[in-house]
């Protein structure tokens, strides 16, 4: 159905606006309620925007501030159920979470009755996985990618090992480490790392690229990774905390993390084809089981790979 065409006048500047497809029962009920002001219809429905649009221009400071944090809260919480393991998260199972005797305050977090202050918007953002700034302010990214980090500092030691597994800032050990390699010629390295009781993540490019897109220094750097990953599995094996590696293409990394509108987790489980490389890798006797096909992994990775075990 094409309703009237709405005209407002700004100056000597006239606008038109056609409103398709309007329910019929809205439009019957605009209709009454232009009667019962004695307007006409165009004049009434002008009535009504007019008084939309003034309404957000005089809205409060603090009624501004709740709105977004509401509508921040509202979008996040559907995003992390995607991805959730185990019943959903509700307001009421977050006020539990958050020490609260009682739902009554998150369940009007999140229909606009009242704002959490910065304590429970700090907690809200570790239960839930997203940025603090972001959940408090809107600032950054809800899931934002750390900066790059360089992994073997200390050429490949134990104690680059015992950086990867280095508990986060509130002192929660780390549950998994998950190693991403892009499947571009540059052959990325990205590391997800998990921690106990908590959504919170540290995702981050690496300083590695493991492909021939590599200079002398980029091969060092590849032999230093290779000692990580024999000392890292020596540790996994007695350990209590678990390590995955994965193939990921470009597309899939843009299409499911989405520059961090989208958790870790979600980009995980849709996006990355699990792999074993990070554990035969560095393992001559697992590299020979492999390489009858003319490569170990993928397509082209037999001649680094040897490269890297003759050094």
């Amino acid at each position: 159905m094409i309703h009237k065409i709405k005209r407002v006048t700004y100056g000597r500047l006239m606008k038109k606006l056609l409103i398709r497809l309007i329910p019929e029962n809205i439009y019957q009920a605009l209709e009454t309620a232009a009667n019962e002001a004695e307007r006409s219809l165009e004049g009434h429905a002008r009535y009504i925007l007019t008084q939309s649009v003034e309404s957000k221009k005089n809205i409060s400071g603090g009624d501004r501030y709740q709105h977004e944090i509401t509508e921040r809260l509202n979008n996040i919480l559907p995003t992390v159920n995607k991805f959730r393991r185990g019943s959903p998260l509700t307001p009421a199972k977050l006020a539990e979470l958050l020490g609260h005797q009682n739902a009554l305050s998150a369940e009007n977090w999140f229909t606009g009755n009242e704002v959490p202050g910065f304590i429970d918007l700090n907690n809200l953002s570790e239960l839930l996985g997203c940025c603090a700034e972001w959940l408090k302010f809107g600032e950054r990214v809800p899931f934002p990618m750390n900066s790059q980090s360089r992994i073997n500092w200390k050429g490949g030691s134990t104690e680059d090992v015992d950086a990867l597994l280095a508990p986060d800032a509130k002192g929660n050990p780390v549950t998994f480490i998950r190693i991403i390699r892009l499947t571009n010629s540059a052959g990325n390295i990205l590391i997800l790392r998990e921690f106990k009781d908590t959504l919170s993540t540290d995702f981050f490019y690496t300083n590695l690229h493991l492909s021939e897109e590599i200079g002398n220094g980029g091969f060092n750097d590849l032999a230093d990774f290779l000692v990580i990953l024999q000392e890292l599995y020596s540790r996994y094996i007695k350990g209590n905390f678990f390590v995955k590696s994965y193939d990921l293409s470009e597309n899939d990394l843009s299409l499911y993390y989405r520059e961090g509108h989208c958790h870790p987790h979600y980009l995980i489980e849709h996006g990355c084809q699990e792999s074993v490389w990070w554990e035969d890798i560095w393992h001559s006797e697992m590299l020979e089981r492999r390489g009858k096909k003319g490569y170990y992994f993928w397509e082209g990775d037999k001649a680094l790979i040897e490269r890297l075990h003759n050094y």
